[in-house]
């Protein structure tokens, strides 16, 4: 029980509010984003402008992208896959390298 309410409660705080739109390709993004909190992908969102996950399901395979805007900037990343399960709880990690997410990161300092 007390697990549940620290998950619970964890995931409440991180909770991310993003633009919710229809791309003309098909691809949607999330109005909200439940991540797990953690290096370097809970900071690279807080010090971000914007955060969205472009995304298609197929099945149990998502294809997805990420942008990120950065002051003036936005970053369009490369298009990966990730299972339907991987995206569901951590979406920001299945479609974002932790590579690319340190990188980004960094840019904002």
């Amino acid at each position: 029980m007390k697990n549940i309410i620290h998950t619970a409660f964890i995931s409440c705080l991180t909770i991310l509010i993003l633009t919710l739109s229809v791309e003309a390709n098909g691809q949607q993004t999330l109005e909200k984003l439940y991540t797990q909190t953690g290096y370097p992908y809970e900071p690279l969102v807080k010090r971000s402008k914007l955060v969205r996950i472009l995304y298609r399901q197929n099945g149990q395979q998502i294809s997805c992208r990420t942008e990120i805007s950065q002051g003036d900037s936005v970053w369009e990343g490369k298009g990966r896959h990730a299972e339907l399960n991987d995206f569901i709880t951590t979406p920001l990690r299945a479609c974002l390298g932790r590579s690319e997410a340190k990188r980004l990161l960094k840019n904002t300092y």
